[in-house]
């Protein structure tokens, strides 16, 4: 197979890893924790590091900024102009037409519950809904308890296959003239599995023209580039603390779907978009970090191809994410190489497992060793190479529903990880998984 060698010679892979130092040293606990403790952090899809700008940004939102926007004096008329260039950012960051398509809510969790909610007289008993089982379970919940149980339509759940991919087929079946809303995930936050979003919503389309198609882009926003007109979705959310800023939800949706909701509102807020979906006073010191984190990725665009410098941000935002997809998609051939050294009694990946099949996924990776439970693993991958990952069922209805798990372990990489990242977990894990076979049997509830 030429793939192993296809990716080393993208220019993208070899560019991200020469200016690798550069990108480390944005990340202050890029190597070390709160504590001082030598660490890998290999927990993104958990939440990213915070790069430098984010949280010095912060800082300076909080003590120089007025509270409120205004037209009059110039502190107002300040902290207005700044509010509107965070939408500007994150509209260029989105390709999306026009920066008041853009609100801003405590998490995306929120945010899909303030969707639902304000899809009141769009969603009706006559309708259906259709969710998935690889979904975050921020992108399911709402629709299921306020778009089902308030607004009674129909819930219909599109399966996984057992390759941890989604069954387009089923989703499309699911699929007809009744259907108000279709909600699925750009990538798997448990599985890493990469939806092709771009062929299943033409179909969905196809048959039902008017349906809401809501994307939840949070974990995918770190990895690649995300672009609402060329997905043709109509609502899109990600989260600031997902792509090394801060605790932020950011909504997108098409202006004509925005104006048609109806958000629960106080009486004086402004009936129209994006304010009507922003319920009391935004956080300046929060859009001033995700601000910071977004220019961040411009700033590593000009540091790949110093010599485009001159391109416009929209343009800067795509080149610089598929460079970081391109390095990644080699982090991940590269894990998924090194797991294949394990016999399957010994170490069990969930999702797609083979390293030709690295490009479809991104670099998170969820597995199970026999006889151990997540929070063993996760305490001695910490114990033995400093390595923080995460533990539980990730929100995620791929375990909670589908497998039907507690817990899992969950290691996941960014575009500051190195290879030698990755070398470094195939080789703890199989430091780990000898003690687990000298002391314990399989466990009988594993796959």
């Amino acid at each position: 197979m030429c793939y192993k060698v296809c990716v080393w010679e993208e220019p993208s892979f070899g560019k991200c890893l020469a200016i690798h130092q550069i990108i480390r040293a944005r990340f202050p606990q890029i190597s070390k924790d709160i504590h001082g403790n030598p660490r890998i952090h290999l927990n993104s899809a958990a939440g990213t590091l915070v790069v430098d700008t984010a949280s010095r940004a912060a800082a300076q939102a909080s003590t120089w900024l007025n509270s409120l926007p205004g037209e009059v004096f110039p502190a107002e008329t300040t902290t207005a102009q700044f509010q509107g260039a965070i939408r500007e950012i994150a509209a260029d960051f989105l390709n999306a037409r026009d920066p008041e398509e853009v609100s801003f809510h405590f998490s995306s969790t929120q945010a899909l519950f303030n969707a639902a909610l304000s899809m009141r007289g769009l969603i009706r008993a006559k309708n259906n809904l259709v969710v998935t089982d690889l979904d975050h379970l921020a992108n399911i919940s709402p629709w299921e308890s306020v778009g089902g149980k308030w607004w009674g339509a129909q819930v219909r759940r599109a399966r996984i296959l057992d390759t941890g991919a989604l069954d387009a087929d089923h989703l499309l079946s699911l699929v007809d003239g009744a259907t108000a809303l279709v909600a699925v995930t750009m990538a798997s936050n448990a599985l890493g599995t990469i939806v092709p979003l771009a062929a299943l919503i033409p179909e969905i389309r196809k048959k039902s023209p008017e349906c809401v198609v809501c994307v939840d882009a949070v974990h995918h926003a770190l990895h690649g580039p995300v672009d609402v007109r060329s997905l043709d979705c109509d609502l899109l959310v990600f989260s600031g603390y997902k792509v090394f800023g801060p605790m932020l939800g950011v909504m997108w949706g098409k202006r004509s779907l925005l104006d048609r909701m109806k958000p629960f509102r106080v009486e004086t807020n402004k009936n129209d978009p994006p304010f009507k979906f922003e319920q009391g006073t935004l956080n300046n010191a929060s859009l001033a970090s995700l601000g910071a984190a977004l220019r961040y990725i411009v700033w590593l665009a000009d540091e790949l191809d110093p010599q485009l410098a001159g391109e416009d941000r929209r343009s800067k935002f795509k080149r610089a994410m598929t460079a970081v997809s391109v390095y990644e998609r080699e982090l991940s051939r590269k894990t998924l190489v090194g797991f294949r050294n394990f016999k399957p009694e010994q170490f069990y990946l969930y999702g797609l497992a083979g390293p030709d099949d690295a490009g479809l996924r991104d670099p998170t990776f969820a597995f199970e060793i026999p006889g151990l439970d997540a929070r063993d693993i996760k305490r001695r991958l910490w114990e033995i190479a400093g390595i923080q990952t995460a533990e539980g069922n990730h929100y995620s209805a791929v375990f909670y529903r589908h497998y039907r798990k507690d817990s899992v372990c969950r290691a996941s990489f960014a575009h500051y990880n190195s290879p030698a990242d990755a070398d470094t977990l195939v080789e703890a894990i199989e430091r780990i998984i000898p003690r687990a076979e000298d002391s314990f049997g399989r466990d009988e509830t594993g796959p």
